[in-house]
């Protein structure tokens, strides 16, 4: 068979070994899994490039037994990684195989990471962990897309941008192909083997109607090119699904700045990302907790603390939504989920020190009001009284003093606009630790494996890191058994 080999291609070959369908962080690392061990791929993206959920994350991989840790002096066992990860949430008890898979090969697919150019810093330590256990990728997650976009770029791999698929063609069960549409037109595409890491429903306004509560389903995705298709593709073939009710959010986010923030900039070179890891590594805590701190006023949430110290979460219209737990889901249900967080002068210089900051990444470094109004001015809101803050954002002066009338002839500060946001969805496709997508009778479809949101198979995913890691593991598990599979199918 011919191989066309390149990104941008407006054809693909009839029939290819593998067939993987997204190109976000699963579906890259099963592509080139799948052809270093020789098999032809073609790769499908709905997209107009790699544009995933993988490439808008901080970059945080939780693994165990790497060579990270091992240089850092962290002993570390994969069964000790599953046995934590079950203590973050009382659902992670759920789909035990598949967090056993995970913790087994995290290790293994950092190191491979590393191998192809994806430059970490760490281990960096965060409960329940017992160990330090978060790699960061240098200098976010759009360094898992580019490496393995350049690695995908050097294997005979076709890659298709623009390409939807529509269905998947399964008879008696074996999977043979799929159908997608490029350029207005529908096409067919063979294969032995189909992988499917096309994402999470987060961006479908009719998937989360239908699973979600209605807060959840109300929040503003992080990615709103995360529509489901997957799924659908999936569920109209038999596959079962589980917990399709989960996800994660509604959380507060700032909102995006309108300029990338300079470390997006930083160019993407492997030999430039290996020297940042390396001064990071050797550098003290202090003199990198500057970096780390404009990741946090770009990408974090205020912590609840602000809350229970007297800030309150207001909606667009100055209606208090209060202090608890609830408040977020009660910003999701108001207009364009957005809001402020509201509070006094005195309370921002509280939250100047230690140990009252207001964004953390664990372990590395605190963000405090002043690194806001230093890093995201457009977020920070002041006034010498609340009228006058009012009027700043638009909200009624005398109704704000009616609801905060403990805030009445103070200097005070607003925070935002902050949004209600929903950062993935945690339900998928049943699979077993070989990624194969089972029916309801818990058998596997043949040729047919699923990896990233498509294949969550009932894993929550609770903690920094694990939604990466998930995502690119599962990716390398599902393209390395799609490989194998096959060589044996006629």
């Amino acid at each position: 068979m011919t191989h066309d080999h390149t990104s941008t291609k407006n054809s693909v070959a009839a029939a290819y070994d593998v067939v993987v369908v997204g190109a976000g962080g699963a579906g890259l690392a099963a592509a080139i899994s799948a052809a270093e061990l020789g098999a032809s791929v073609a790769l499908l993206e709905r997209l107009p490039g790699a544009l995933g959920t993988t490439s808008k994350s901080v970059g945080s991989f939780a693994a165990a037994n790497t060579r990270v840790q091992q240089k850092a002096g962290v002993v570390d066992q994969a069964a000790e990684f599953a046995e934590d990860m079950a203590l973050a949430h009382p659902k992670a008890v759920n789909a035990p195989e598949l967090r056993a898979m995970y913790a087994e090969r995290s290790g293994e697919v950092v190191d491979w990471l590393e191998d192809m150019g994806v430059a970490f810093v760490g281990p960096y330590p965060e409960p329940p962990n017992r160990v330090p256990r978060m790699h960061n990728a240098v200098p976010n997650g759009k360094a898992y897309v580019q490496t393995m976009v350049a690695r995908a770029k050097q294997l005979p791999i076709d890659i298709l941008f623009g390409a939807s698929v529509s269905r998947l063609t399964c008879n008696d069960n074996k999977v043979s192909g799929v159908s997608y549409v490029h350029n207005g037109q529908t096409r067919m595409l063979r294969a032995r083997a189909v992988v499917m890491a096309a994402g999470d429903y987060s961006g479908s306004p009719e998937m989360r109607e239908r699973y979600l509560p209605a807060a959840g389903a109300a929040a503003v995705p992080i990615n709103p090119n995360s529509l489901g298709l997957g799924h659908l593709a999936l569920e109209e073939i038999g596959a079962d699904f589980k917990q399709m009710d989960m996800a994660f959010g509604p959380q507060l986010r700032f909102s995006a700045p309108q300029k990338d923030s300079w470390i997006n900039q930083l160019p993407s070179w492997r030999w430039f990302r290996k020297l940042a890891s390396k001064i990071v590594s050797l550098a003290p805590r202090w003199a990198i907790a500057p970096i780390v701190r404009e990741l946090l006023v770009s990408n974090m949430s205020p912590v609840p603390a602000m809350f229970e110290q007297g800030a309150h979460l207001i909606d667009l219209q100055g209606n208090d939504l209060g202090h608890e737990a609830n408040a977020v889901e009660q910003l999701a249900l108001s207009p364009q989920a957005t809001g402020y967080v509201l509070g006094s002068a005195e309370l921002a210089r509280k939250f100047n020190a230690f140990p009252n900051y207001v964004s953390t990444a664990p372990g590395i470094a605190f963000a405090y009001f002043k690194d806001y109004e230093a890093g995201r001015p457009d977020l920070v809101h002041r006034a010498d009284n609340l009228e006058l803050l009012s009027k700043k954002l638009g909200l009624p002066p005398e109704l704000m003093s009616e609801r905060y009338p403990e805030l009445k002839g103070k200097a005070v500060f607003a925070l935002g606009p902050v949004q209600a946001m929903l950062t993935v969805t945690e339900g998928g496709a049943a699979i077993d630790p070989a990624c194969r997508v089972l029916r309801h009778d818990k058998t596997a479809f043949s040729g047919l494996y699923a990896a990233g949101g498509n294949g969550q198979g009932g894993l929550v995913l609770k903690g920094h890191g694990l939604h990466i890691g998930w995502a690119i593991t599962s990716g390398r598990v599902a393209g390395q058994n799609a490989a194998a599979y096959a060589k044996t199918a006629t």
